[in-house]
C-alpha cells in the first residue's frame, strides 16, 4: 500500500494537481450554489437552473480529470482519442451531472442520497473513460482500484446529498469538501491501480505537454470564466425575480381577500396572512407543506366545528377541485360572518380566494328589508302586501283583507305635529301587532293600514271589530294624550276575482264604514260596487247641478217661546233633479263635502240666502248651516263677507249653525275663524249639541251665540228621563252662561209645552212650520203653529 501511494505521488506532477485541486474546488462552490438555486422550484426558470447545475457538475468534474491527468507521467508522450475524450465529457454531463441536478427534486432524504450517489459512481465512470481515451501507450487498470473509485465517488457524493437541504451559505462549507473529496478521492483510486508503459519524452514530448497544459488550463479558465458570469448574470435575474416577488408577496399579503394555493396532492403552496384573519386561524397554525385535511381540521377548531361538520367541509374541498370549472359558494359561520369562496381548478392544483361579504349580505338584506317593510312602523308595505295577496290567490288560499283607515288622524298631526303624528303610528302599529299573529299586517298608505289573513268573512269581520275596538283607546305620546278611532272595511277573496279586485271591494267597504259614521266595521257586500258606481252618477250629476241651476231653497221658521214670535229662518237647501226629481240632502251633502263641491255650493247658499233675507222685515234674522269642509277652507270668509256685501243684509241678522264634529276635527284655528266672524257681527250656532264629541270645553272656549239641542233628544224626552235630563242640563248651563239654547225637531204640543216649561229660548220643528220657499217680496210663510201665532 505504502509503495503504490510512493508511486502515484512520483507520477504526479504537483502544479498540475494543485491547479486541478483549484478547478475542482471552484467547480464544487458552483455546483452547490447552482443545487441550491435548483432545489427552489418557485418562481421561472426552474428547468433552466437544473440544466445548469447539471452541466456545472459534469463539465467541472471532467475538467478536473483531464486538468489532473496533464500532470500524470510526463516522463513519456501520452496522447488523446478525440472521439473518446469526447464521449467522456459527455458521461460527465448524463452520469454525474443529471443525478446530480435530479437529486433537488425528491422530499426525502433517503432519495436524496441514492441520487447522490448516483452521480458519485458517475465520477468514476467517467474517469474510466477518460483513461481510455489515451493513446501512444500500454495501461493495465485495476479493476478492484476502479470499483473502489466508484464507490468513494458514491459515498462522499451520497453523503453531500443526503445533508438537509442547503438554506444558508454556511452550509457551503460542508458541501464543497464534500464535493472535492468525491472527485478528487475517485480520480486518484482509480489512478493507484493503474499502470502506464510509453516512449520516454523528450524536449520535443516535453513541450506538446506544455502547450497541452496551456491549452487545457485556458479551456479550464474560460470555462470557469464562463460559468462566474453565466452566474452572475443568474443572480441578477434572480435578484430581479426577488424583488418581482416581494412586490407581489407585499401584494399578495396586503390584499382584502384571503388566498389559498393548494397543489394537486392537497398541500399549502401559498396563502396570506388576511386567510388567517378571516378563518380565526394564528399565523402559527398554518404553514406551507400542510396537508389540506389538517388546514380544514384547524379550521373547524378555530370555530366551534363537530367532527361532521369537519368532514363535509373537507369533502366539499375535495369535491371542488376535482372540477374543471370554478366553484363559488358562501359559508355562513356561527358568529354570522359570511365568506364568499371560489375554488378555481388549476394544472398543478386549485387557487382558492376568500372574500368576507358579510356587510354586503347585511346591506342587502336592509336594502330587501326597505323594499318590503314601512321604514317608520316596520309593518310591510304596499309592495309586500300586494305580493303577498298575489301569492295567496295563485295558490288558491282563503284570505281575507281588512283595510283600516284612522279616523281624526289628521287633526292629531294638524294639531301637534308631524312628530307625534309619527309616534302615533307606531304605536297603533304595535296595537295591532298585539292583537296577534293574525297575518300578515302592512302599511298601506298615509294613515291607512291592512291586515292580510287567512279564513273567511267572518274571522274577518270578528278581528276587524277587535282593531276598532283597540284603536279607540287612549294614546299616551310623551306629553301628549290623544284619542283617535278607525273605520275597517273587510272582504274575503271568495268574494273578488283577484288581488286587485278583493282591494278595490274592501276598499268599497271601508268606504261604506266611513260613510255610516266611521268607528264601524263594515263587510264588502254584494251590490256595495253598484252603489259605488250610482254614487259615482250622482257626484257628476251634481258637479252640473250648480251650474245649471238645479238648487233652491227653502225655510223653516224659528219661533221665540217668549214672544212667540217668529225671530228667524233656517235655510235648507234642495235639488230637483230633471230625471230623478227631489234628492235629499242626506244623499248629496256628503257627496259634496267629500269631492269638496261643497265650498261652491255652501258659496251659493250664502248668497242666495242673504240675498232672500234682505227683503225680509229688520227683526227676522236667517241662520245658514256651515259644514266642516267649508270651515277649513281659507275662503269662508271672504265668500260671507262678499255675499253680505251682495245683498246688503246686515251682519247682525246672519247667524252661522255649526256641528260639534267641525268644531272638535278643526281645533284651534276654527275658534280663530269663529272670533272673526264673530267681530263682524255675525253670530254663530252651536247644531246638534250632545249627538258629536260633546265637551264642556267648547262651550267655555267658543265664541258662543246659541246652543241647538238635537232633535233625537227632544223626540225622547216625554218617555226617557235621560234625554230630558239632557235638555234639562243643556239649558240650565246655557242660562248660566248667558247662551240662548233652541231646540230642534219640535212636532206636537206636549214636546212644545215641556220646552216652555223646561225653559228653551227657542224651538224649531214642523209643529211650528214645515221648510217653504220664500214668497215674492216677504218672508217665507212659516205656517203651522207659527201661522197661528
Amino acid at each position: 500500500m505504502l509503495l503504490t501511494i510512493i508511486t502515484l505521488l512520483e507520477s504526479q506532477a504537483v502544479g498540475f494537481v494543485l491547479a486541478a485541486a483549484t478547478i475542482c474546488g471552484l467547480s464544487a462552490v458552483l455546483m452547490v450554489h447552482l443545487l441550491r438555486r435548483a432545489e427552489d422550484k418557485n418562481g421561472r426558470g426552474h428547468w433552466w437552473r437544473l440544466g445548469g447545475a447539471a452541466l456545472a457538475a459534469g463539465l467541472g468534474v471532467w475538467t478536473t480529470h483531464f486538468l489532473a491527468m496533464l500532470g500524470y507521467r510526463t516522463d513519456i508522450i501520452l496522447s488523446y482519442n478525440h472521439g473518446v475524450t469526447l464521449a467522456s465529457a459527455l458521461i460527465a454531463i448524463l452520469a454525474v451531472g443529471v443525478p446530480f441536478a435530479l437529486s433537488t427534486l425528491p422530499a426525502h432524504a433517503w432519495a436524496r442520497t441514492l441520487l447522490g450517489a448516483a452521480s458519485g459512481a458517475g465520477i468514476g465512470l467517467m474517469h474510466i473513460t477518460g483513461m481510455a481515451a489515451i493513446e501512444g501507450c500500454t495501461q493495465l487498470q485495476s479493476i478492484v482500484a476502479n470499483a473502489l473509485a466508484c464507490l468513494v465517488g458514491a459515498a462522499f457524493m451520497g453523503l453531500m446529498r443526503g445533508l438537509p437541504r442547503l438554506r444558508n451559505p454556511y452550509d457551503y462549507l460542508v458541501a464543497c469538501p464534500l464535493v472535492v473529496v468525491a472527485v478528487c478521492g475517485a480520480h486518484f483510486t482509480s489512478l493507484a491501480g493503474t499502470l502506464i508503459e510509453g516512449q520516454p519524452a523528450g524536449e520535443y514530448g516535453s513541450n506538446i505537454q506544455v502547450a497541452l497544459s496551456i491549452l487545457t488550463a485556458g479551456g479550464a479558465a474560460i470555462l470557469m470564466f464562463g460559468a462566474v458570469v453565466a452566474l452572475a448574470a443568474t443572480r441578477r435575474f434572480e435578484a430581479q425575480e426577488t424583488a418581482h416577488l416581494r412586490v407581489l408577496a407585499t401584494a399578495l399579503q396586503n390584499m382584502s381577500n384571503g388566498i389559498l394555493k393548494i397543489s394537486s396532492g392537497g398541500t399549502v403552496q401559498l396563502y396570506n396572512t388576511r386567510l388567517c384573519a378571516m378563518l380565526g386561524l394564528t399565523p402559527d397554525s398554518l404553514f406551507v407543506g400542510m396537508r389540506l385535511d389538517d388546514f380544514l381540521a384547524a379550521t373547524g377548531r378555530a370555530n366551534g366545528w363537530d367532527g361532521a361538520r369537519v368532514a363535509r367541509v373537507v369533502h366539499n374541498h375535495w369535491l371542488w377541485m376535482g372540477k374543471s370549472t370554478e366553484t363559488r359558494i358562501e359559508h355562513q359561520f356561527d358568529n354570522g360572518r359570511i365568506l364568499s369562496i371560489a375554488c378555481q381548478p388549476v394544472e398543478d392544483g386549485a387557487v382558492l380566494t376568500y372574500d368576507d361579504v358579510t356587510r354586503d349580505r347585511e346591506a342587502q338584506e336592509e336594502i330587501s328589508h326597505l323594499a318590503y317593510h314601512d321604514p317608520l312602523t316596520g309593518l310591510a308595505n304596499r309592495r309586500s302586501l300586494s305580493e303577498r295577496m298575489l301569492a295567496d290567490h295563485l295558490g288558491a288560499r282563503l284570505s281575507t283583507l281588512l283595510l283600516i283607515d284612522l279616523d281624526r288622524f289628521k287633526s292629531v298631526n294638524d294639531t301637534f305635529g308631524h312628530a307625534v303624528g309619527d309616534k302615533l303610528l307606531v304605536a297603533v302599529a304595535a296595537r295591532l301587532r298585539g292583537l296577534g299573529n293574525h297575518g300578515l299586517i302592512a302599511r298601506h298608505g298615509g294613515d291607512e293600514l291592512a291586515i292580510l289573513m287567512l279564513g273567511d268573512a267572518a274571522a274577518g269581520k270578528a278581528l276587524a271589530e277587535r282593531i276598532v275596538a283597540e284603536i279607540e283607546a287612549p294614546y299616551m305620546l310623551g306629553e301628549v294624550t290623544t284619542v283617535i278611532g278607525c273605520s275597517v272595511g273587510v272582504c274575503c277573496s271568495y268574494d273578488s276575482t283577484g288581488p286587485d279586485d278583493l282591494m278595490q271591494r274592501a276598499d268599497i267597504a271601508l268606504y261604506e264604514a266611513k260613510r255610516r259614521g266611521r268607528g264601524q266595521a263594515v263587510s264588502y257586500e254584494v251590490g256595495m260596487i253598484e252603489a259605488i258606481a250610482a254614487r259615482g252618477h250622482l257626484e257628476n250629476d251634481l258637479r252640473h247641478a250648480l251650474a245649471a241651476r238645479q238648487f233652491h231653497l227653502v225655510y223653516q221658521p224659528i219661533l221665540a217661546l217668549a214672544s212667540d214670535r217668529v225671530v228667524s229662518f233656517e235655510a235648507l237647501i234642495r235639488w230637483t233633479h230633471p230625471e230623478r226629481g227631489a234628492i235629499s240632502p242626506v244623499d248629496f251633502i256628503p257627496l259634496a263635502e267629500e269631492n269638496g263641491l261643497i265650498v261652491q255650493i255652501g258659496k251659493w247658499v250664502l248668497e242666495e240666502a242673504c240675498r232672500e233675507a234682505a227683503g225680509w222685515p229688520a227683526e227676522q234674522h236667517l241662520a245658514v248651516n256651515v259644514s266642516a269642509v267649508q270651515l277649513r277652507s281659507p275662503s269662508l270668509i271672504s265668500h260671507v263677507v262678499g255675499a253680505l256685501a251682495q245683498s246688503g243684509l246686515s251682519p247682525k241678522r246672519l247667524e252661522l249653525e255649526l256641528t260639534e264634529t267641525a268644531l272638535v276635527e278643526d281645533g284651534r284655528q276654527i275658534a280663530h275663524t269663529l272670533a272673526a266672524l264673530r267681530q263682524l257681527g255675525i253670530r254663530i250656532a252651536m247644531d246638534d249639541f250632545g249627538t258629536g264629541y260633546s265637551s264642556l270645553a267648547h262651550l267655555r272656549d267658543l265664541p258662543l251665540d246659541r246652543i241647538k239641542i238635537d232633535r233625537s233628544f227632544v223626540a225622547a224626552a216625554l218617555h226617557d228621563k235621560q234625554s230630558l235630563a239632557v235638555i234639562k242640563a243643556v239649558t240650565q248651563m246655557g242660562r248660566d252662561m248667558e247662551i240662548p239654547t233652541l231646540a230642534e225637531g219640535v212636532e206636537s204640543a206636549d214636546q212644545l209645552a215641556l220646552l216652555r216649561e223646561i225653559g228653551c229660548d227657542a224651538v224649531q220643528g214642523y209643529l211650528i212650520g214645515r221648510p217653504a220657499p220664500p214668497a215674492r217680496g216677504t218672508s217665507p210663510r212659516a205656517g203651522g203653529l207659527a201661522e197661528a201665532a
